[in-house]
């Protein structure tokens, strides 16, 4: 497109940018002002601003989440210039820089029913690997069930996670709100330091896990992972909400694969925040590899 210049954003774009997002969702907002400061400086990633004719009319964030593990999101086109081009010429860019990475996987999340999105994404070899459903309650006052994990625990939970039905769902991932990240044994004892982690006994044994990670895009606790039987997903839904007010945050949120999972949170008080649900795609190394990019 003539005119139309990609490149690294500046703290100078600011409050362009900032105009544009103010309404992404009219009932809600958007939560770039929440995170601008941090992906600005954040130096192991890139922030992509589309500029035309001098004006900033777009943004896209790539963030490495661990080595090799990639993340896209925020990508915005100011709604007085869409439908220019400018959204796909910001995807190419995108892809160009990611392919630049070389990473082992590179993922992101979108509505179900965004369908020029996923038409975009399954065109360059993006593969679903997770539907999910996303729900939130209000915070609330009440005690805590169940233990804390701490360091010698790590090898049970981190089996009974990795043996779980909710695991092979999300092909391994763990919710963040809207970022998923891979799960592994380094992640778990970093959830585990922060107190994330809550066990369940049952007869001696682990009957229930979950982990409670911050999600930075709305400042809220998730239910990132749930596994147990229906008792014990239930007392670790609603832990939840628990934790949330305890840490001093309003909401807290749940990511649930779709199959299995929607009716135990539904009983433990939660909403369905989004009724059409989210869909996780992801592109491994090989796919870059063969991917062209015009």
């Amino acid at each position: 497109m003539r005119g139309l210049t990609l490149r690294d954003a500046l703290p100078a774009d600011r409050l362009a940018i900032l105009d544009f997002c103010k309404s992404t969702w009219p009932d809600y907002g958007d939560y770039i002002p929440r995170v601008w400061g941090h992906w600005i400086a954040d130096t192991g990633g890139r922030l992509i601003v589309a500029e035309l004719d001098g004006r900033p009319v777009g943004i896209g964030k790539i963030t490495h989440l661990s080595p090799g593990e990639l993340w896209l999101e925020g990508l915005r086109v100011d709604p007085r210039y869409r439908h220019r081009g400018i959204a796909r010429a910001m995807n190419l860019e995108v892809l160009r820089t990611v392919r630049r990475m070389k990473p082992r996987a590179v993922r992101f999340c979108t509505g179900i029913n965004n369908r020029a999105t996923r038409r975009m994404a399954e065109k360059q070899g993006f593969r679903v690997a997770a539907r999910l459903r996303y729900y939130w309650q209000k915070a609330r006052k009440a005690g805590v069930r169940g233990d804390f994990a701490v360091k010698r625990d790590i090898e049970g939970v981190h089996d009974f996670i990795l043996n779980s039905r909710f695991l092979r769902l999300t092909s391994g991932l763990i919710a963040e709100g809207w970022v998923f990240r891979e799960f592994n044994r380094d992640l778990l004892e970093a959830y585990v330091e922060e107190k994330r982690v809550i066990v369940l006994a049952k007869s001696g044994a682990i009957g229930g896990v979950a982990i409670y990670p911050f999600e930075e895009n709305d400042g809220s606790l998730t239910l990132g992972f749930v596994e147990g039987d229906d008792a014990s997903v239930k007392v670790l839904a609603k832990n939840c909400m628990y934790l949330a007010r305890a840490r001093n945050l309003s909401d807290c949120s749940a990511a649930i694969p779709s199959r299995g999972y929607a009716r135990r949170i539904e009983h433990a008080g939660y909403r369905r925040k989004d009724s059409e649900g989210q869909v996780v795609y992801e592109l491994g190394r090989r796919d870059l590899e063969r991917l062209f990019i015009a």
